[in-house]
This record gives structure tokens, sequence and C-alpha cells, in this order.
């Protein structure tokens, strides 16, 4: 047997390996194990989407959240932003837990005529301190900071900041209903830039219709109180669903809405996608 047939002959085995794996006649395809029952699968997207829906929940994600902003400027331009937002829960104590909340964002924006600005904006990152007991009540709070990330100075503030944060929520039934807030001052940063001093106010409510299928709205409040017209608030209205990538749940939602508030040459409406990689314990 020369080298060349030898070789055919081990390529040729390992085809047969590997169509045996995946054949739908193979033992792994008809093993009844392999999934767990309809019922038990519903129930599982079901709890997920309510761990989502929780900011403060025991539940490690990943959400890369996309948004594009329409009618900016006198061109009525649109501009983008997709959110890289982590959520890592630690144990700190048997009763007590913290919770890192990450928010990175990417951004394309329109600049003067037809020039965009792109790039990384300044990162806001949350500690909240939650018990890992609640009751009907779910709350969190601890302190919110804001750093000077930013790759272009049209995106950031080029300050650091410092300031509380709190979130509530309640579960009922197939409810979530809740509000998250934060005010953030400046501490230090570019003597040439202005002071922050900005209120974040995130009112939510998700309503579970079963099979990790949900429907929600969210307002998503931003006051500048250094600036003349102080808030910028849309209004998301989303429909969202539990599914898996292979064995990864992952929450994918759609939504759009109005902006009920902004300032002069701001957006007239927000339309949304996301995915949230879900990492349940």
């Amino acid at each position: 047997m020369t080298q060349g047939d030898a070789m055919r002959r081990w390529v040729l085995a390992g085809l047969v390996a590997v169509l045996s794996l995946v054949s739908p006649g193979s033992a792994r395809a008809q093993s009844p194990k392999a999934d767990p029952p309809p019922k038990a699968a519903n129930d599982q997207a079901t709890e997920l989407a309510k761990q989502q829906q929780n900011p403060i929940a025991s539940l490690i994600s990943l959400p890369l959240q996309g948004n594009w902003d329409f009618g900016l400027g006198d061109r009525e331009a649109t501009g983008t932003l997709l959110n890289i937002q982590p959520v890592i829960p630690l144990a700190i104590s048997r009763s007590t837990n913290l919770i890192l909340r990450v928010i990175v964002p990417l951004a394309s924006q329109p600049g003067s005529g037809d020039v965009r600005v792109n790039g990384f904006g300044d990162v806001v990152t949350t500690a909240f301190i939650s018990p890992a007991n609640s009751g009907r009540v779910i709350w969190g709070a601890g302190p919110v900071f804001l750093l000077p990330s930013a790759t272009n100075n049209a995106l950031g503030s080029e300050k650091f900041g410092i300031g509380p944060s709190v979130v509530v929520l309640t579960q009922p039934g197939p409810w979530t209903v809740g509000v998250l807030a934060n005010h953030i001052w400046s501490t230090s940063g570019a003597n040439d830039r202005e002071d922050v001093e900005s209120t974040f106010f995130q009112p939510f409510v998700s309503y579970n219709l079963g099979a990790g299928l949900a429907l929600g709205a969210v307002l998503e409040a931003t006051a500048n109180w250094k600036a003349d017209e102080h808030w910028t608030a849309p209004l998301v209205f989303s429909i969202s669903k539990v599914a898996r990538l292979g064995k990864r749940p992952v929450n994918f939602t759609v939504g759009a809405g109005p902006t009920v508030a902004s300032p002069e040459g701001g957006s007239s409406w927000r339309f949304r996608l996301s995915a949230a990689f879900l990492f349940p314990r």
C-alpha cells in the first residue's frame, strides 16, 4: 500500500465517522434525553425571559443592543448606536449579591455636512448591591461611574463622573414592572470641557406570554442639566423571544417608538434590534 492510498483511507474513515455523528439515524440524534420535554423547555424559556427583564437578576448575560435614531438635525439624518452591555452577578455573601452592569457604546453620528463621527463613547459602569433573597419587591442600589473612554471628543465628555443608582421592580405573575434611575456628577477631567450633571430615568414594563415570548415598553429618559433643553426620552415598544443558538439561550428583541422629548435637532423616533446571550447557572 502506498502512502497516498493510506492517506485516502484515513480521510475516508474520518468522513464516515463525522457522518455517523450527524446522521439522523445516529444514536445521538435519536436519544430521547437530547432535548427537554416541550413543556419543560417552554417553562425554562419563560423563566429566562423574566430573569432577563430583571436588571439585577443572578444571571450572567451579554446583551448587544443596536439602536437607530431617525430625524437628526436639519438633514433628518440617522444615528446608530450599538450598546455592548455585559451583566455579571457576584455573590459577596450568602445574603448579598453584587451586580456589575457595564455599558460600552459604539456610535456613528452625523456631523457637519456629510461627515459622520464614528467611534466608542464614554463607558458607564454600575455596581448594584442587592439582597440575594428578595420578596415581592426586588431592589438594588450602588454607585455609577462615568469613564472618559470616547475615541472622539464629539462622542464623549472627557470627564470622570460618579453618582448614585437605584433599581426597584416587582414581578407578579406574568408581569415585570419597575424603574431604574441614576444621577452623575463629573469630578475631574479636561478643563476646557463642560462639567457633567445628568440624570437617567428608566421606567419599564413587560408582559410574558409564555414560552419565552414577551411584550414590553421602556422609557429611556436622559436629562442634561447643563443644556438649555434638558430631556431626551425615546419610548420603545418591543416584542422579545428567548430562543436557542445551538445550546446557548438568546433573548432576541425588536422594538420601535417615538422620541417623546428631545432638544432641537434631536431624533423623532428610534428603532431597536438586540440579542442578549444568556448564561444560566
